[in-house]
């Protein structure tokens, strides 16, 4: 095959002739071809490096699955009479950073054209796939079950497969949310992942998985993947003699495509990766950085603080400016306004006045700009809550517009007064673009919460709505997904921060939009929050791991337990002695010289902690300095010592360790941190450690 393109490490081949087509990089090498009639197949799939065949005979495409007139597609499925999808062209396009490779795809009988595509990224060995449908033909087709991961392995060797709860809100320890689980695919065995019932994305599950096999001398290598989709979905691992599918789809969409019509599924991605699950952890992330998530400002993420945990609704422009003054002198960067700011909402529930989206003059008499400016000219970003999707049926907004809600069988989607708004009609997109445009404008805002605390179910099948009575959740995500690109282009250095009753709907999709996300309502019991950063890490890069001090805990294992992601504070600073806010000065200055290294490579010493009697400690590296620390916790441990074997050093180097509480240094070599491992010593049951860790010495 001669070269037809290429973008840094990534080349595209092609022989027209025998109609072969690779796409390979230093990860992978994926070989392309048409067979039988004329539809296209995967034909081979190694990794370069280790030489590991990932298919033993042909597969269908990586990126398009779906039914249609309700039969089940894929390139190489139908083979009967229903009509196959055969080739129509080949495209490629190589752009800064990007190769696609596309393949036109024409439906024997139906007149429906499919584009499958493949890009492929300069640096990360991230895939991503997706498919769009063009209807060509004369008469309308049903469309649903859009799968932009139907992958095909075949491997003889035991496989595990690690996966990821989602954000569930809980009290008990261990919790249930962001709990990882190690599950083995002996033949026959399957692995069920799905959003759950109520229809927020990471209700139940992570839309991930991390897919690995062992050789003979204990090195893994495997497949990470996951869906960028925030709507509702399911995934299905599964193992057959040798064969491995792993289908992830976006459900409950069923779209009738009129002719001359497009529909596009959502994207998926594949991650390949050789060592352990932290080294799957670590290339997903770089790759996610790379190819999916916004660029972030200088020292991000900011040290927060936010309103909601120490006043709730009860805010005024008085007590703020309190809070700002004292959250300024502790070092904190930015000052967000939580739920509670707009004209509506009293003292009690922040429900009330849910679409009046302007200032509430009795609470911020001069209006809330001028505490905005009060804030900046603290030296602190300013940042405000909102919760686009929800709204107060008592306000005029609902009143006036009782078209703009979303329903199930003519049943308003909500509870009691609050009702949820659907994005699938353009007008309530195209509203909530103007409104919160100006909100950024007037208040000055720097850092903008999206909050989601409705559940959305089946979704909207309203069909007045512009969108069809089959496809509302598909047409609100995609809705959703509008106002929130609107904003990032009208306002480049605007912050947008996820939150959906906390970790409720983080997603791949939603990743693209946003630079941090609410891990968890949970967020009082410094053990669960740890328990949470460290699972949570695997799929999820640290800047979008969002957790805070409150008024349960202000001692400093319970600031550093922040510390794994973004970190801030949300409590009632003028109520804090001069002992708390010094501890609190301490950790903030400490969080900004390790935020650095969290953002780099993060090893998990130990495990994820099912019991308080465990401890976790957790290695922040940077590769290209060497240099990092280790944070280590004894919750109800007996033992207060503890050995650890470091990650990711030069055996032949020399390392300092200086300890941050007692200023105690010790110089080891590289050698022996990662043979005979480091002491740990914490006194005291709910105490911490930090080390800092320098090449040199």
């Amino acid at each position: 095959m001669r070269q037809l393109a290429q973008v840094g490490d990534v080349v595209l081949e092609g022989d027209g002739k025998q109609r072969l087509w690779r796409l390979r990089s230093p990860a992978y090498a994926l070989t392309m071809g048409v067979v039988g009639r004329g539809q296209v197949a995967v034909l081979d799939w190694q990794n370069p490096a280790t030489q590991t065949q990932w298919l033993k005979s042909l597969a269908p495409l990586f990126g398009f699955a779906m039914t249609l007139n309700g039969v089940p597609v894929t390139s190489l499925q139908p083979l009967d009479d229903a009509g196959a999808f055969v080739l129509a062209d080949v495209g490629h396009e190589a752009k800064a950073g990007r190769l696609e490779l596309r393949f036109r795809l024409r439906h024997e009988w139906l007149g429906v054209m499919a584009t499958v595509s493949f890009c492929a990224f300069d640096g990360v060995p991230m895939l991503e796939t997706g498919f769009t449908l063009h209807n060509e033909g004369d008469e309308a087709v049903t469309v649903s079950g859009l799968c932009p991961l139907f992958l095909t392995l075949h491997c003889a060797a035991p496989l595990t497969v690690l996966t990821l709860t989602g954000g569930h809100y809980d009290e008990r320890f261990p919790p249930s949310g962001f709990t990882l689980s190690e599950h083995p695919l002996p033949d026959g065995a399957s692995v069920t992942l799905e959003c759950g019932d109520a229809g927020r994305s990471s209700q139940k599950d992570i839309a991930w998985f991390a897919l690995g096999k062992r050789d003979d001398e204990g090195i893994m290598e495997g497949i990470v993947g996951g869906l960028a989709w925030s709507g509702r979905w399911r995934s299905v691992l599964q193992r057959e003699g040798e064969t491995v599918t792993v289908r992830m789809e976006a459900t409950e969409v069923t779209h009738r495509l009129p002719p001359s019509a497009t529909l596009s599924s959502p994207s998926a991605f594949l991650v390949p990766f050789v060592g352990d699950w932290d080294e799957a952890g670590w290339q997903w992330h770089r790759s996610l950085l790379s190819v999916c998530c916004p660029p972030t400002p200088p020292d991000f993420p900011w040290v927060q603080f936010n309103t909601w945990f120490g006043w709730t609704t009860r805010i005024d422009a008085a007590t703020l400016r309190r809070e700002a003054d004292i959250a300024a002198d502790l070092g904190c960067e930015v000052f967000v306004v939580d739920a509670g700011w707009y004209d509506g909402c009293g003292t009690g529930d922040f429900g009330h006045g849910l679409g009046n989206w302007v200032d509430h003059h009795g609470k911020f008499p001069d209006g809330l700009r001028a505490f905005s400016e009060y804030v900046h000219r603290k030296g602190m970003k300013f940042g405000l809550w909102v919760e686009p999707e929800r709204i107060d049926l008592e306000t005029e907004i609902a009143k006036q517009h009782p078209d703009w809600l979303a329903k199930r069988d003519g049943r308003i989607i909500g509870g009691g007064r609050y009702g949820h708004l659907c994005f699938g009609n353009p007008q309530v997109v195209a509203w909530f673009k103007e409104r919160l445009a100006k909100i950024v404008a007037d208040y000055e805002v720097d850092w903008l919460k999206w909050d989601y605390n409705i559940a959305y179910g089946l979704g909207c099948n309203d069909a007045t709505h512009g969108h069809q009575d089959g496809d509302g959740t598909y047409a609100h995500t995609q809705g959703v997904y509008a106002v929130k690109a609107f904003l990032r282009e009208k306002f480049p250095h605007l912050v947008l921060e996820g939150c959906a009753s906390g970790g409720h709907r983080i997603d791949f999709g939603i990743l693209r939009f946003v630079h941090t996300y609410w891990l968890s309502d949970f967020t009082h019991r410094a053990a669960n929050v740890r328990f949470h950063l460290t699972g949570a890490w695997f799929a999820l890069p640290p800047r979008y791991l969002n957790t805070w001090v409150v008024h349960e805990g202000t001692m400093v294992a319970d600031f550093r337990s922040r510390m794994g992601g973004a970190f801030g504070i949300s409590a009632r600073l003028c109520e804090w002695d001069e002992g708390t806010r010094e501890r609190a000065k301490r950790a903030i200055a400490e969080y900004k010289r390790l935020r650095p290294f969290v953002l780099k490579r993060r090893f998990l010493l130990t495990l994820q902690p099912r019991s308080l009697h465990s401890w976790t400690v957790w290695q922040f590296y940077d590769p290209a300095t060497d240099g990092g620390a280790l944070l280590a916790f004894r919750e109800q441990s007996p033992d207060e010592r503890l050995t650890v074997r470091l990650k990711g050093l030069n055996p032949d180097a020399r390392y300092q360790l200086h300890d941050a509480d007692t200023g105690e240094t010790k110089t080891l070599t590289g050698i022996h941190l990662l043979r005979d491992g480091f002491f740990l010593t914490i006194p005291e049951q709910g105490g911490s450690t930090l080390w800092w860790l320098q090449r040199g010495g």
